[in-house]
C-alpha cells in the first residue's frame, strides 16, 4: 500500500535538462518518480514539451506520462450574461483558448479525476536592479511564475467539484526558494518572484477552501520585581541559547526534499495548509538572527 494509491497527480516544471544528448533529472523528475512509487498516476509537463517527453521516456515508469501544454500562452475568453435562480444578472466567463484548462480536462477525461498539483518552475538569473531590462523581467516572470498562475486557475473548479462529490481534499504543493523569504543580493527579480510564490501559498490556502487558522504566541523570559523569575545570569544564558545556532553542513539534495513533498500530497497532510516549510539544512535559523 502506497501513500497515494488511486490518486492522480500533475507535476509541472524543473523536470530536467538535456546535456550532450543525455537527460539529467531535475527536482521535478524526482518528485514525479516518488509520487508514482507511492501509487499515484503522474502527468508531467514543462515549459519545453520535449523536456517532459524525454523525462517520461527516461524514467520509464508506466505510471508516469508526459503531456504537451503551452503553459505560457495567454488565455482568451468571452463573457456571457445570464440570470440565476434568484433573478440576479450574472456574468459567465467562457474560455475560448485556455491550454492549461484543456490539459486538466484531458487528465480528468482519461483518469476520471485529478487530486494533486505540484508546481516547481525555477529559473535563476541575477543582476543589479538598475540593469534589469524589460526583456529580463518578462523572461524571469514567464519561467518562474506564469505557469504557476495558469495551472492554479486551471485546477480550481475541478478540485472544488471533487470535494463536493467525494468529500476528499485535493493537494497543491508549490516549490519556492528560501530567497523568496530572505531576499538575495544581486538577485532582486528572482527573489521577488519566489516571494510571490510564498504569498500565493497563503492566498490559495484561503481561496481553495481551507478553513483552519494556526497561530502561536512566543514570549520572552518574564521580568519584574513582583514576579518570581530567573536570575539575570540565567536570562542571559537563556537568550544566548536561543540566538546561538549552527547550520547543518549537509548539501541539500532531492532526497531531502522529495519525502516532504510526497507527505504534503498525501491524505496525511489534511490538517496542514498555508504553511511554508523550510528544507535548507537550518539556514533559516541563521537568517533569523
Amino acid at each position: 500500500m502506497g501513500k497515494l494509491d488511486g490518486k492522480v497527480a500533475l507535476v509541472g516544471g524543473n523536470l530536467g535538462v538535456i546535456k550532450k544528448d543525455k537527460f539529467v533529472k531535475g527536482l521535478g523528475a524526482y518528485i514525479a518518480e516518488d509520487l508514482a512509487n507511492e501509487g499515484s498516476n503522474v502527468i508531467i509537463v514543462d515549459i519545453d514539451n520535449n523536456i517532459a517527453k524525454t523525462c517520461a521516456q527516461t524514467l520509464n515508469n508506466e505510471k508516469i506520462k508526459a503531456k504537451e501544454c503551452d503553459l505560457l500562452k495567454d488565455r482568451t475568453f468571452e463573457t456571457k450574461e445570464f440570470t440565476n435562480e434568484r433573478g440576479e444578472v450574472k456574468t459567465e466567463v467562457i474560455w475560448t483558448n485556455n491550454p492549461s484548462l484543456n490539459l486538466v480536462n484531458d487528465i480528468v477525461g482519461e483518469f476520471g479525476h485529478l487530486d494533486i498539483l505540484v508546481t516547481n518552475f525555477d529559473y535563476f538569473d541575477k543582476g543589479k536592479l538598475e540593469n534589469v531590462t524589460e526583456e529580463f523581467w518578462v523572461t524571469m516572470r514567464e519561467q518562474n511564475l506564469t505557469p504557476v498562475f495558469h495551472l492554479l486557475a486551471a485546477v480550481r473548479d475541478t478540485f472544488a467539484e471533487q470535494r463536493k462529490k467525494t468529500g476528499a481534499f485535493s493537494k497543491v504543493v508549490m516549490i519556492t526558494n528560501i530567497a523568496g523569504k530572505a531576499g538575495m543580493s544581486m538577485a532582486t527579480v528572482y527573489s521577488a518572484l519566489k516571494g510571490s510564490i510564498v504569498s500565493l501559498v497563503k492566498s490559495m490556502a484561503k481561496e481553495f477552501g481551507r478553513f483552519a487558522n494556526v497561530n502561536g504566541v512566543a514570549i520572552a523570559p518574564l521580568s519584574g520585581k513582583d514576579l518570581q523569575g530567573p536570575s539575570d545570569r540565567m536570562k542571559k544564558q537563556f537568550i544566548a541559547g536561543i540566538v546561538a545556532s549552527e547550520r547543518s553542513q549537509i548539501d541539500i539534495e532531492p532526497k531531502h526534499i522529495v519525502p516532504m513533498v510526497t507527505l504534503l500530497c498525501s491524505d496525511g497532510a489534511d490538517g496542514i495548509s498555508g504553511q511554508i516549510i523550510n528544507i535548507d539544512g537550518g539556514l533559516w535559523l541563521k537568517l533569523e538572527q
